[in-house]
């Protein structure tokens, strides 16, 4: 096929139906006045293409943070819904039910990720982490991530309740967060954080989004987050510089300047190199430092780099 791709609209639904991006309907043209009456004018065809997947993957937020916490060298445990074959992998694995599949398409320029969500998803709350121990295994760190497939990951916040060690927040995709359902989290987030630390950490574009919703938004929208969620930090991976604001302030964390290859799991891997480095002790910088590098590699590569590929 030639030329540019089409142009895509996407299509909202429901959790646990298949999130899709169509080719925008054409327009129905005026009717023609012809001898004798009237006539339609000729409909235009639309294209059908099938989308035939070259390869499967496992993926996904905490699947992916998992296996480069992992490539680390962390002792690393993963809950989450994994009941694939794919899913094996050299750590602990507890799975929570079927894993959403994703089909990424590549155009040039930018990926195209038609998404269907498994129902399990739904039912993930406190008490299903609780049956599976999550809350009783030991960690010096924790990540949590996927607040937009999750509707009870308010519930799964509060399960882990005051403790020593840092939980580490992705949000995930949530720019077009609900105000209602922002400050409900919002509120989580703070419960949770008077009892232990916090680092949220979206990209750019879902950090002025979470702001907005909780009517913060400003032109640099870490610090003014932070101060909202009373959180120890907000991490803001980005490129050319990730942003940290905590109780020093705001500052930027340089990242690496590479040719980008792939564009999917950068973020992830970014949370699992940051809650790696906070498991082991790091101070927030060089955690962050780390994080970058492990981004970097991974969308500069499509692998997940391990010690001797960033240190």
């Amino acid at each position: 096929m030639s030329g540019d791709p089409p142009r895509l609209r996407p299509r909202r639904c429901l959790p646990g139906r298949q999130r899709r991006y169509l080719r925008p309907r054409p327009r129905r043209e005026r009717t023609r006045g012809v001898a004798g009456g009237l006539r339609p004018a000729r409909r235009r065809r639309r294209a059908v293409v099938p989308v035939r997947p070259r390869r499967r993957a496992p993926g996904g937020q905490s699947v992916t943070a998992a296996r480069q916490a992992d490539r680390l060298g962390a002792a690393t445990t993963l809950f989450g819904h994994c009941d694939d074959p794919l899913f094996e992998f050299p750590f602990r694995v507890e799975s929570l039910g079927d894993p959403a599949a994703v089909t990424v398409c590549t155009f040039e320029g930018e990926d195209l990720m038609l998404a269907t969500d498994s129902s399990a998803l739904a039912d993930c709350d406190a008490a299903r982490l609780r049956d599976a121990g999550t809350y009783d295994t030991p960690a010096d760190a924790i990540c949590v991530s996927n607040a937009v497939s999750v509707p009870g990951i308010g519930d799964v916040l509060r399960g882990f309740g005051p403790g020593d060690a840092p939980v580490v927040f992705d949000p995930g995709p949530i720019t077009g967060i609900d105000p209602d359902r922002a400050r409900r989290l919002g509120a989580t987030l703070r419960d949770l954080a008077a009892g232990r630390e916090v680092v949220v950490t979206p990209n750019a574009d879902e950090t002025e989004a979470f702001a907005a919703a909780l009517g913060v938004a400003a032109e640099a929208p870490a610090e003014p987050l932070r101060d909202a969620l009373g959180v120890a930090a907000v991490v803001v991976h980005a490129h050319p510089a990730s942003v940290v604001a905590d109780a020093d302030g705001t500052r930027e964390v340089p990242a690496p300047d590479v040719e980008r290859t792939a564009r999917t799991g950068g973020g992830d891997c970014f949370v699992g190199g940051l809650t790696a480095a906070l498991s082991g002790g790091w101070d927030l910088d060089p955690a962050v430092e780390l994080a970058n590098r492990c981004a970097a590699y991974r969308v500069s590569t499509d692998r997940i780099g391990g010690r001797a590929d960033l240190l």
